[in-house]
């Protein structure tokens, strides 16, 4: 599945917003940082540990860490040269399946509406 998430500059406007929500919605706008995000979620991870995960170049994962972390959504702490990454609060994932849950109605409706054509 092709990831459209690595265009450069395609959230630098987006991370300027006044409104945080906009931050967090642009951050969360891309399948490889909600798939850090549920490898995060088991826990503390590094971009070691992360880039063999989703079969990507640590560049790329270093890349979609910053915005998380740009937009709030994670933490890092540094230890000798590694980083390690971890959910800054953990409601964000309540918001991922609020979400998940939105889109299956939306889904089921539509389905619905289909089927009495």
């Amino acid at each position: 599945m092709k990831k459209n998430c690595n265009r450069p500059g395609r959230h630098k406007l987006s991370m300027f917003s006044t409104d945080p929500r906009t931050r967090i919605f642009s951050a969360l706008a891309c399948d490889h940082r909600i798939e850090i995000l549920k490898l995060l979620r088991s826990g503390e991870k590094s971009t070691f540990d992360i880039a063999p995960q989703l079969n990507v170049d640590i560049s790329v994962v270093s890349r979609h860490l910053a915005v998380l972390r740009n937009a709030g959504i994670i933490n890092y702490r540094k230890e000798g040269l590694q980083n390690y990454y971890s959910i800054a609060d953990q409601r964000i994932f309540d918001m991922l399946d609020i979400c998940k849950d939105i889109l299956k109605d939306m889904a089921d409706k539509e389905r619905e509406r289909y089927s009495v054509l």
